[in-house]
């Protein structure tokens, strides 16, 4: 009995939804058709006015011309040097493009509006002139004026003098007056109108207008309507049809206009007119799905409820890939199990980590390896759990945990043996990749080290990321000083906006010694130096770093080059002496699209001439992608730059460096240079070097040079730059600019040691 009434109840509900649907359909339709009609009357309105306008352009025109017509009859005059001032004096006030008056012979005598006179133009044979001295007020079709480029509409009317047609005035105005004035849209600025004459052929077009000859050719008319459409052109009666082209409908409407047999043919795109419809439509499908959505949740919400509510909570507290709870109902667990149990306490560690280079993994072997990938991560870890051990993954390849312990060298034990079974188990999916899990533990050792769950995590995760650029260490302990170093990266990244912004960012330059010219100047090195509104300065170290990381450096390495040609371009407007600064070039920076570009454009919009400024790529950049690199120097070569290896020799490919890229400097790494139990080797390899270097005509600049012995050295060698401490420190560019100015000829070196002395 139960169900027999439920099942009527259902019924019931049906019916009144049923009968509601199509009712309210009903009465939509009905509204749209009575809006279509109303739409169709106001385009017949709008095609009116515009027929209105049309006949009014040409009537005001031909009225301006009949009256002048009527003034030469009566003055008699119909010799040009008589008639060109009257007609130039109209025509100032009328804005004709041009006027003039044809003969009884035919022959026409006109001037234009900006003073060009035409003589004796033959329109003997135009329809123009027979009609005129028929004594008719003509407009002529669209002509191509033999004189200029433009589309003309010529004007005439008879001059009657006595009774008699002694000729023809005559007035040009350029087709594309009239052509603004049909392009006025018309409905609401939806449609555009031509001009046809009786065989359907345009006269005047519409910009809007598609590039078709005849109304014939417009959309796919069928052999009816365009039986019809003539039949109508021919017995001059108005006319409204509709087309379909590119799967859209036209409105159409002709009416003939007062002069010739011209017509005036407006079209509009129905969707325009009528787009309201088509929210109609979505909307009325829209009620009917929404209906049977209604009723299908009414018939299934008792009998869902129970599983919706399983659903939700699995979607809430577990991982969609691990299936291990996520980091909603891990967060749970350490509140209910560890902060709420401060009595029971054991030390533990909130451990954060992830896997180094996910992402290229993933993009490498594709997500279902990455997938895969987790999937033997959590496994490892579950196989390593204690007792009251708990983890979840927090999102992406993050995870994080619980984990209790006795000693720290436990956690770092624990850490290796997940390492170990990880690798074990990836390397038999074959995929030959390096997988490191980098990981931060915050320590809690008594229960007053207890914190809310997002300060741990928050500190573990600072520990992680103070060892994530660090590939040798692979665990690191929350500490004072990691908080500190995060804060102060926070600072730093917090600030360098505003201080790149407000021009901060200082230019140095450390002068460079030309050993085969007395130790001249012969350039510099550009460097930045970070000196706040308050006077502090902030060293290099302490910020570049932090920039390479973040991707800032890229902004700062232009900011700098665009410095250092600004400063060489106001030097050689005042100075002759050539002088050449490098300007340093990180890793990010050539990657960028628009690197070459961007730097040539620098250089060119300052005017700097070739060979005056230096890019310094380092070494590390060479060993990774030297193709790359050989590409970028051999194009930034055509345009004029210098191209340099900074700190050769750190890296384990100097020679394949050498013979691999087209560089014209080398820069020795200041390592060479230092003093230790290996200096005489290491001079040894700096000599050889430089021999090698003379021989592909690659220069030699040593850096970080200090003392006068190393002087010595170098010019034996055959060194062809030297920049250290020995000469000077980096300095600002006005005192740079300063020292150049005090020693115009360039040998400032000279006296190095008696500075040393």
């Amino acid at each position: 009995m139960v169900t027999k009434k439920i099942s009527r109840y259902y019924r019931i509900i049906l019916i009144l939804c049923l009968c509601f649907f199509v009712s309210g359909v009903g009465f939509i339709f009905y509204m749209m058709k009575e809006s279509n009609q109303k739409n169709i009357a106001y385009f017949e309105e709008s095609v009116e006015n515009m027929k209105t306008t049309v006949n009014e352009q040409i009537a005001n025109n031909m009225e301006t011309l009949d009256g002048v017509a009527l003034t030469l009859g009566e003055m008699k005059v119909m010799d040009l040097k008589h008639l060109l001032p009257i007609i130039r004096k109209i025509n100032d006030r009328n804005a004709f493009y041009r006027m003039g008056i044809i003969h009884s012979n035919g022959k026409a005598d006109m001037v234009d509006l900006d003073g060009t006179i035409h003589h004796k133009v033959d329109f003997s044979s135009s329809p123009i002139f027979q009609s005129g001295m028929q004594g008719k007020l003509t407009i002529s079709k669209t002509l191509k004026d033999p004189f200029s480029n433009n589309y003309l509409n010529y004007y005439s009317v008879p001059i009657i003098s006595n009774n008699q047609n002694i000729g023809v005035l005559l007035a040009a105005d350029k087709t594309e007056r009239l052509r603004s004035v049909l392009d006025n849209a018309i409905f609401s600025h939806s449609g555009y109108s031509n001009i046809i004459d009786s065989n359907g052929t345009y006269i005047i077009r519409s910009m809007k207008s598609a590039t078709v000859e005849n109304i014939g050719d417009i959309g796919n008319l069928s052999e009816e309507q365009l039986t019809s459409i003539h039949q109508n052109l021919k017995d001059k009666t108005s006319h409204f049809f509709t087309y379909d082209e590119d799967k859209q409908t036209y409105w159409c409407l002709y009416t003939p206009l007062s002069y010739n047999d011209w017509y005036l043919l407006s079209i509009v795109n129905e969707n325009m007119i009528n787009a309201d419809h088509t929210l109609i439509y979505g909307i009325i499908l829209l009620t009917g799905f929404a209906l049977l959505i209604f009723l299908l949740l009414f018939y299934l919400i008792n009998r869902t409820h129970n599983r919706t509510k399983q659903h939700l909570e699995r979607l809430a507290f577990a991982d969609p890939v691990l299936g291990i709870s996520n980091f909603v109902k891990f967060s749970i667990d350490v509140e209910e199990q560890i902060i709420q149990r401060k009595d029971a306490f054991q030390p533990f560690a909130f451990w954060y980590g992830d896997i180094d280079n996910f992402k290229i993994y993933n993009d490498t072997f594709g997500y279902e390896a990455g997938d895969a990938l987790l999937k033997i991560m959590c496994n490892c870890l579950l196989a390593n759990m204690q007792t009251h051990d708990f983890f979840c993954r927090e999102s992406a390849d993050h995870f994080t945990g619980i984990r209790f312990f006795q000693e720290p060298n436990q956690l770092i034990e624990w850490h290796e043996h997940i390492m170990k079974a990880v690798i074990a188990k990836e390397h038999c999916n074959t995929h030959s990749f390096p997988i490191s899990f980098a990981i931060g533990f915050y320590c809690v050792t008594k229960p007053e080290d207890v914190l809310s769950v997002n300060k741990m995590y928050n500190r573990a995760k600072m520990a992680q990321q103070s060892i994530k650029a660090n590939r040798e260490i692979r665990q690191a302990f929350y500490s004072d000083t990691i908080r500190q170093n995060i804060l102060h990266i926070n600072e730093i990244e917090s600030q360098m906006q505003l201080a790149l912004k407000n021009g901060e960012f200082k230019m140095y330059i450390q002068p460079k010694t030309d050993t085969h010219h007395n130790h001249r100047i012969m350039g510099g090195e550009v460097l930045v130096r970070w000196q706040k509104s308050d006077g502090t300065i902030i060293p290099p170290n302490d910020f570049i770093p932090i920039f390479e990381r973040n991707g800032f450096i890229v902004l700062l390495d232009r900011y700098m080059f665009v410095s250092a040609c600004k400063w060489l371009y106001d030097y050689f407007e005042n100075h002759t002496h050539r002088i050449h600064l490098a300007v340093n070039v990180s890793r990010l920076d050539i990657f960028q699209e628009d690197f070459i570009s961007y730097y040539v454009s620098i250089k060119e919009q300052y005017e700097l001439c070739d060979d005056v400024i230096e890019l310094e790529f380092t070494e590390s950049l060479a060993i990774e992608d030297h193709a790359l690199l050989s590409a970028k120097i051999s194009e930034l070569r055509t345009h004029g730059f210098l191209c340099s290896i900074d700190d050769f020799g750190a890296g384990y490919s100097s020679l394949n460096t050498l013979k691999e890229l087209p560089i014209q400097v080398i820069k020795l790494d200041i390592l060479f240079f230092r003093k230790g139990a290996s200096i005489e080797k290491a001079r040894i390899i700096v000599s050889h070097i430089i021999h090698l270097a003379k021989q592909l005509h690659i220069a030699v600049v040593a850096e970080g040079i200090e003392e006068p012995d190393q002087v010595y050295f170098l010019e034996k060698c055959g060194c062809d730059i030297i920049q250290g401490y020995v000469f000077a420190k980096p300095m600002p560019a006005n005192d740079f600019k300063k020292l150049l100015l005090k020693d115009p000829v360039g040998y400032w070196g000279e006296g190095f040691l008696k500075e040393s002395d």
